[in-house]
Formats: structure tokens, sequence, C-alpha cells
């Protein structure tokens, strides 16, 4: 079966248009495989499908963003959308981690270039590794190369940077597409079930109750960025 035909199946599965896909779970060979260009394999109006049936699972799931294969497609695909309201500064680990919004975009063949050498240290969980949450180093400012699907279906090329959450959301959307899940990447003896990690609010309780060695012990009170 070619990946035009795998894609088709998939989408095919849903009773109804509006129905989201099913997110496969760790241990499903197409989490582990390397994702293939997407460009000139897939026409633009099935990618357009595609991408309709991505947002509508990544916002029902809820989460920020959903590679294909997640969905089970071995795809070079994501979507991203982090529709985060601050709450005018009363969080401050939304201000310590610089969440901004971010719209939602549907890129191919994507490549991030990490750019400086500040690590921000933050919990991460994955849509397909429900319920489950470990600590992860990610590079505090990336620049993001790809084509960019626009809802027109119309493709075009972007090179731009990105800081703080929205780095980290297109880090991880990035892992996926070389076989790699966040917890594989995360803290060694980080990793817990979700409802665990709000007693570790500060990192410095983790390093201390959890027993966690390297880089993270080096983050003072408070503190969620080396380098």
């Amino acid at each position: 079966m070619d990946i035009t035909q795998l894609t088709r199946k998939i989408l095919d599965r849903r009773e109804r248009r509006e129905d989201p896909l099913r997110i496969v779970q760790a241990g499903h060979p197409a989490l582990r495989r390397r994702a293939v260009s997407a460009l000139e394999r897939v026409d633009v109006e099935l990618l357009l499908e595609l991408a309709e049936a991505m947002t509508i699972t990544m916002r029902d799931a809820p989460g920020v963003g959903l590679a294909a294969p997640q969905v089970g497609l071995p795809l070079r695909f994501y979507v991203v959308e982090d529709s985060f309201v601050s709450d005018e500064g009363e969080d401050p680990d939304d201000d310590l981690l610089e969440r901004r919004p971010l719209a939602l975009r549907f890129l191919l063949d994507p490549v991030i270039e990490p750019l400086g050498t500040e690590r921000v240290y933050a919990f991460e969980g994955c849509l397909s590794v429900d319920g489950w949450q470990s600590i992860v180093p990610r590079s505090r400012r990336v620049r993001l190369h790809a084509t960019e699907l626009l809802e027109d279906g119309s493709l075009q090329q972007i090179e731009e940077e990105h800081v703080g959450w929205t780095a980290r959301i297109f880090q991880h959307e990035t892992d996926h597409l070389a076989g790699t899940l966040c917890h594989d990447v995360a803290v060694p003896r980080s990793f817990m079930d979700a409802d665990y990690a709000g007693h570790y609010a500060d990192l410095g309780d983790a390093v201390r109750r959890l027993g966690l060695t390297g880089e993270i012990v080096e983050l003072g009170e408070g503190e969620v960025v080396i380098g």
C-alpha cells in the first residue's frame, strides 16, 4: 500500500468527516519509523483533508500539536495550534516558559535549527503516551525551516525564529517525524503519571525528591533555563 492509499484508508475509517482520527499510542510502529516527505507523494487536496482531520483530532484531544505518525501515517507533516490566553500575568509559570498564542498552521518537511545555548526544562506530555509526563530540556530559541500548506491549498517556504513554549511545540512535533517521543529525551527518572506533575511545579523539588541528576541540578529555585 502506498502512502496515498494509506492516507485515504486512515481518513475513511471515520464514520463522519467531523469525527476525530484515532491517535496511536507508544508501541505502534508508525511512531518509531522515520517519516517520508509528503511533497510529490500526496496531492494537495488530500493533504488539506488530512490537515482538517488532524486539526479536529488535535482539538478534541486536546493538544497543541499533532504529527501524522500519531495517527498511524509516516508522513513529514504536522498541525499546530495553541489558543493559550494569558491570565494577565497571574500564572508565573506561563511567563517563565514564555507561552504565547500560536495560530493554526499546517507544516510539511520541517527542519529545526537550535539557536544559542540556552535550554529550558519543563514538563511535557504526548498524546501518544496518554496520561504521562516527564521533564524535557529544549532549546529556548530555534529557527524553523518548512513548507507551509495554506488553507487555500497553496504552498510557501518559510524560515522563522521562535522562542519559549512555541519553540518547544515545534521541537516536540518535529521529533515525531524522526521516530522520537519526548520521553526518549527526558531527564532520567522524571517520567511520571501526569497527576503527579503538579507536585513539582518548582523543578528543584523534583531534583531533590526524585533524585534527578545531570545538568538539571544546576537550576536555582524557580529557574527553568540553563545556558
